[in-house]
């Protein structure tokens, strides 16, 4: 994502940032993905097929994401997203490396 154009313009403006190539007196192109991102979606039906835990922590789905770009003020570069089956439950676990 981006920041909220008018943020970048009084950014541009108040001089407190330097190499900013804006002009403030235009407006800036629509952006195709904050579009998509207003509109609403019609809700998912939640439907389970297949084995399913039966209790919490059988069955736990791991996601490992990495930010080549970015690295957070702490170091961490990775993401590990973790859902349980049988709660539905998710926490994130920021990684500094894959072998963490």
């Amino acid at each position: 994502g981006h920041a909220y154009y008018c943020a970048v313009y009084d950014l541009a403006r108040s001089g407190h940032a330097t190499g900013m190539p804006i002009d403030p007196s235009t407006q800036p192109p629509i952006c195709d993905d904050c579009v998509l991102g207003k509109q609403t979606k019609s809700s998912v039906l939640k439907v389970q097929v297949g084995i399913h835990a039966s209790r919490q922590l059988g069955i736990v789905h791991i996601d490992l994401m990495e930010h080549p770009d970015v690295v957070s003020a702490t170091g961490h570069k990775y993401i590990m997203d973790l859902i349980d089956d049988f709660s539905s439950y998710p926490w994130s676990i920021p990684l500094a490396s894959k072998s963490d």
